[in-house]
């Protein structure tokens, strides 16, 4: 049983995802949760999560 649930943990260790000020709209892609949720870099706002990229990977 453990080698089957060997693949699932490591599936979801890291995640990339877009993401965007709420104000501005720029958006930055990081990985979670290596990266910390980043500040927006021109008006200082958190930014949210888009989207969560998954494209590539199956």
């Amino acid at each position: 049983m453990n080698k089957d649930t060997k693949p699932l943990q490591n599936r979801y260790r890291r995640e990339f995802v877009e993401v965007i000020c709420p104000k501005c709209r720029q958006t930055q892609i990081i990985a979670l949760p290596e990266e910390p949720m980043p500040k927006c870099p021109v008006c200082r706002k958190d930014m949210i999560i888009k989207e969560v990229l998954t494209e590539g990977k199956y």
